[in-house]
């Protein structure tokens, strides 16, 4: 581990919802509700409902096509919806908002980092022109990180928001694996 990491942070990881098309519904699903496989034993969070099919989010691995898809227990108290999945894919909006199209979730949680110029600055040289620097960020070496995929999430006070990696940086002493990282970042509005 690199020595001078100060910080903790979490680093997310993207990833694309999934439209389930559904036969033979009984019930009313709602958003936020689990649903569960029931050959895959699979589960899922609905994070959108439409007649036909479900928007979900969170997937804990693979659902079998023509597997009964539910939500509740059985038999006390009872499905609040069942229905067969009948085909699976990722999910794409009608208004064609890739920001809806995907969701975040941790993927590596207490990451060892320290943060430097976490808002950025601006310098203004002799010549009278502005420069803006980014702000900064130095993760340890063994983290996965990548730009688009991951962002960094702070909940350190003063250092606190989520921050979108526009590079990573990699640095390095010895051979090929890079001893840390100082990606740039930019704060998510």
């Amino acid at each position: 581990m690199v020595a001078g990491l100060i910080h903790t942070c979490t680093i997310q990881r993207r990833y694309t919802k999934q439209k389930f098309t559904h036969t033979g519904g009984t019930g009313t699903p709602v958003a936020g509700q689990t649903i569960t496989g029931g050959t895959s034993h699979k589960t899922a969070v609905i994070d959108q409902v439409f007649s036909g099919y479900l928007v979900m989010k969170n997937l804990s691995g693979t659902f079998t096509l023509g597997e009964t898809i539910t939500i509740g227990t059985s038999p006390t108290p009872g499905y609040t919806f069942s229905a067969t999945l009948s085909a699976m894919a990722d999910y794409k909006d009608p208004t064609n908002d890739p920001k809806v199209n995907y969701y975040w979730r941790d993927d590596q949680v207490a990451v060892p980092c320290r943060f430097y110029n976490p808002k950025g600055s601006t310098r203004v040289t002799s010549s009278g022109e502005h420069t803006f620097t980014l702000p900064r960020v130095q993760l340890d070496g063994s983290v996965t990180i990548a730009e688009v995929t991951y962002q960094i999430v702070s909940t350190i006070t003063g250092l606190s928001g989520t921050f979108k990696i526009l590079k990573t940086n990699p640095r390095y002493t010895f051979g090929t694996v890079p001893d840390q990282y100082e990606p740039d970042i930019e704060v998510v509005s």
